[in-house]
């Protein structure tokens, strides 16, 4: 060995030897695979044996079989880690704080007048001086808190609302706030945990003979009445609206009422509103004639005690599975009252989080008549990897269509679903940051063969069928910041014919087009391309009635009345950045950029765009709520607002406080699409000024 080397190493345990990297604590027991990842270089990496000393910054790693067991230095307090378990110890002076990224943790704390410990995860904020805590986190940043012994303080980092709990409850808390407080059951513990909680109450037992001096201190209802008391809420709350609206060019006034019910587990509302036409020509907006329109204006939510599952009914606002190539944003209620609809979410999870499955159905409504959209998203964890599954169908994209529409013919039915796979890989995590790589592909599986052409001298030559188009997010970085912040950036490759993502917010404008005979009678004489007979039996094939005097087209065959576009492969890339501060106010943006490669002409470049600002009561002054959006989904022509397109959604809205639950509300909403099946995409605008109280 040269001297270069021993220089090396005497460098090196010096080093070791005067780190700054304060002793946190001693290995007491270990079971399993345990791994430590030390926190600087300077400490000597080694095995994990019983009686190795931790240091300030190291993070610990347990399998899933594993157990290890920590002594915090200069105390008497013990930590345990069960099974697949991440935890890292800080310490600055007298402060120990214990980052619980995921699995299970026993805590005993005795009474340190010293040193200060606080159990930290990305939802909560624990604090307990004395006792014992059973907690377990799962990935879906659910906090599952138990008081074996003693009580805790708990702050939830989403709600920034605190809560006590006693010996014998538990509460589950996440980033939308806190469940209800339960009591301890044996099915909620392992079986050593148990054992130890019925220890504790035997003995508690003992302990409380009567004496003068725990007479008070001991009695549990006034410890209730004066320490403990939960801040007591009116389930029952409704909010009023009296002003005028302008609908799609007809003005009405406008009068609603919202009676809702908050319970545990249980919410339910129902928006009964009354428009008033000012005009003969304003529609008839007050009809409950379908079943859609009946479940439309219900809200109603019911969650499981554990969380495990959530049922919701009525609206469904920005539905997304995965990272959105096949399904982004999706509402069933586009442009209300106008167009609305009722339909379904169910979410389920494991007790571990590992996995979630999610079901939908856009309307009940047209479910019962065998159409609607439906679609079922799953995932699973295997760190470092998540895998996520998804398949979205339109049962029948004619099932939106009224049946007196259809003239001496049977109504047309058809289909289309895609599927989607998802893949999520961790780089790196700790409690506050974290940075994955990830992946999607995407399908598009039509009813039949989709005829397209690629311009030549001979069309019959260039032109091509398919099935099937797909897409390709990959391989794409996700950074998340904080409890706030996500940033994904990702490279893209598309199909021809592939529109990302198909099944978007706009999605219910864009799915059935009304053409009219005169149209199509047009394209016949619109040579070289009326000279393809596959593409023009394509296009005619959904006729209204045996005269053919006007055709329903489904969004996938609309987009080839030019037959020509979207026929080529694209590459490009898709951006995303979102922040959200609690419930107070959130903004995003997002971007796809393809463009054409392989094409004879001018690559044709195409675009999809997301803007979301929103802000609730509390951050700015007199302001109760103010919001803007502009969301486009893939077009060439971006921004084009004078050239009216189904795929494009926008509007505002503003509150202004006059009382403390009395605002000045106004609003506008902007979609397109044929509303008078004359053949002409309109601008469709919902405008309004009124008055809202909540009581």
């Amino acid at each position: 060995m040269n001297r270069i080397s021993y220089l090396f190493l005497l460098i090196f345990f010096i080093n070791a030897l005067f780190s700054k990297n304060e002793e946190v604590g001693i290995v007491d027991e270990i079971e399993g695979e345990i791994t430590i990842k030390p926190a600087t270089t300077d400490i000597i990496p080694s095995s994990v044996i019983i009686g190795r000393s931790l240091y300030s910054g190291d993070i610990i790693h347990s399998g899933e079989n594993g157990r290890m067991q920590i002594s915090l230095a200069g105390s008497n307090n013990k930590i345990t880690l069960f099974g697949l378990s991440k935890l890292k110890i800080n310490k600055e002076g007298s402060s120990f704080q214990l980052e619980l990224n995921y699995g299970d943790l026993f805590a005993q704390f005795s009474n340190d007048h010293i040193n200060s410990f606080t159990i930290i995860t990305q939802s909560s904020k624990i604090i307990q001086n004395e006792g014992e805590l059973w907690i377990t986190r799962n990935f879906t940043n659910d906090d599952h808190v138990f008081a074996i012994l003693g009580d805790a303080q708990i702050s939830n980092s989403g709600t920034s609302t605190e809560l006590k709990i006693e010996m014998g409850n538990m509460v589950i808390s996440d980033l939308e706030g806190f469940g209800n407080k339960m009591e301890i059951t044996e099915k909620m513990l392992p079986p050593e945990i148990f054992n130890q909680y019925n220890h504790n109450l035997n003995i508690k037992e003992e302990d409380a003979a009567f004496t003068v001096m725990n007479y008070f201190s001991d009695d549990s209802s006034f410890t209730r009445t004066s320490f403990n008391e939960e801040e007591k809420r009116d389930p029952f709350k409704f909010s009023l609206e009296v002003g005028t609206v302008s609908i799609a060019g007809e003005h009405y006034t406008k009068a609603s009422i919202l009676p809702l019910y908050f319970g545990k587990r249980f919410h339910f509302g129902y928006n009964i509103s009354g428009f008033l036409g000012v005009s003969d020509t304003a529609a008839n907006l007050n009809t409950f004639s379908t079943l859609s329109q009946l479940l439309a204006p219900m809200t109603f939510q019911y969650q499981s005690s554990n969380k495990s599952y959530k049922l919701k009914l009525g609206q469904i606002n920005n539905l997304t599975f995965g990272h959105g190539m096949l399904i982004k944003r999706y509402t069933n209620t586009i442009n209300y009252p106008v167009q609305q609809d009722g339909g379904m979410v169910l979410n389920f999870k494991s007790d571990a989080g590992n996995y979630t499955y999610e079901l939908f159905t856009s309307s009940i409504g047209e479910l019962v008549n065998g159409g609607g959209l439906v679609g079922v998203y799953g995932s699973g964890a295997k760190l470092p990897y998540r895998l996520g599954v998804g398949f979205v169908s339109d049962l029948n994209q004619f099932s939106s269509v009224s049946d007196s529409i259809w003239n001496g013919i049977t109504p047309h039915k058809r289909s289309i679903s895609g599927y989607q796979l998802d893949i999520t890989y961790e780089l790196k995590s700790d409690l506050r940051n974290d940075i994955y790589l990830f992946g999607e592909f995407a399908t598009l599986n039509y009813a039949d063969d989709i005829r397209y052409i690629r311009s030549g001298e001979d069309t019959k030559e260039h032109g091509f069928e398919r099935q099937s188009s797909f897409g390709i997010m990959a391989p794409g970085i996700w950074w998340k910041i904080g409890n706030h912040r996500d940033i994904k950036i990702a490279f893209n490759f598309v199909s021809s014919l592939y529109m990302s993502p198909f099944f978007s917010e706009t999605y219910n404008l864009e799915r059935m087009h009304y053409i009219s005979a005169s149209v199509l009678d047009s394209l016949e004489k619109n040579e070289p391309y009326s000279e393809d007979e596959k593409w023009l039996t394509m296009i005619t094939k959904n006729h209204i009635d045996s005269a053919s005097t006007g055709y329903y087209l489904p969004k996938d065959i609309y987009a080839l009345l030019d037959p020509t576009k979207n026929v080529h492969n694209k590459i490009g890339v898709s951006m995303e950045y979102s922040y959200q501060y609690r419930n107070l106010y959130n903004y995003s943006f997002d971007i796809s950029i393809l463009k054409e490669i392989e094409s004879a002409g001018t690559p044709t470049t195409y675009y999809t765009f997301g803007m979301d600002i929103f802000i609730q009561e509390g951050v700015i002054q007199g302001i109760s709520e103010c919001g803007l959006y502009f969301n486009q989904y893939f077009t060439s022509e971006l921004f084009n607002t004078s050239n009216y397109s189904e795929n494009m959604v926008l509007g505002g809205k503003l509150g202004i406080k006059l009382r403390h639950n009395v605002s000045l509300r106004i609003y506008r909403h902007d979609v397109f699409y044929d509303r008078n099946l004359d053949n002409k995409v309109t601008l469709n605008s919902t405008m309004g000024i009124g008055m809202v109280a909540n009581f």
